[in-house]
């Protein structure tokens, strides 16, 4: 089953290239964000990289004329396909999940701009100064149907991509709704600033308990 029939995703699409972009670029990119029904702004980012690698601020377009730079410029970098989605517009959550038959939620980290004066995105900008970027709330203070909603949606998300073990899933959260932006199947471990390690710490897990519990994981599963 996919996805989209389990979990809201924010509606986008996927730009391929061949060797080089063809001169109507701009044109042939703005006629394929009418059609698949995509409005100003939207967000572009690399298909297949995670840990924010490749998102910028930059990525956030909000001008036509901007689309074909931003596009070209991940495409020359990292040779891959560019996904283009709908900007959610809202506040932003990662789950954490460890274990298998059934994974157990960890819980759920709030990333909060400590200068929310323009639209936010969690950008590598962000994550390398994020002690003076953003504020971290874990668990979050969510009220109790949202964050049965986001729960849900991170169970779902994770048996749908056949996740297995640990990972780390990527939610916007507007008007109540829970939106899934990506899996993390191998997240960030570093004691000091990944942010499953900063949610881990703030539900009172502390990281050799995390560990642990990630082989422990691993073990049993290859051993049945």
């Amino acid at each position: 089953m996919c996805i989209r029939d389990r979990v809201r995703t924010a509606p986008g699409m996927t730009v391929y290239f061949g060797r080089e972009l063809p001169p109507d670029a701009d044109d042939l990119l703005l006629n394929a964000l009418s059609e698949s029904g995509l409005n100003l702004p939207v967000i572009a980012k690399p298909t297949y990289e995670g840990s924010s690698k490749g998102v910028r601020q930059r990525c956030l377009v909000q001008r036509p004329g901007d689309l074909r730079v931003v596009v070209e410029e991940l495409w020359r970098w990292y040779r891959q396909p560019v996904l283009i989605e709908e900007f959610i517009d809202g506040e932003e959550l990662t789950v954490g999940l460890v274990g298998n038959d059934p994974p157990q939620v960890l819980g759920i980290l709030r990333i909060i701009p400590k200068d929310p004066a323009e639209p936010f995105v969690y950008s590598l900008e962000v994550k390398r100064d994020w002690q003076n970027r953003v504020r971290y709330e874990a668990p979050a203070r969510l009220p109790t149907e949202v964050e049965a909603a986001v729960t849900e949606a991170a169970l779902d998300a994770f048996d749908a991509l056949g996740c297995r073990d640990v990972a780390r899933l990527d939610f916007r959260l507007r008007d109540g709704t829970p939106y899934f932006i990506e899996a993390n199947p191998l997240p960030g471990l570093n004691p000091d600033h990944s942010d499953l390690v900063i949610l881990a710490r703030g539900v009172g897990v502390s990281y050799d308990q995390l560990i642990e519990r990630i082989f422990v994981s691993a073990l049993e599963r290859t051993q049945r």
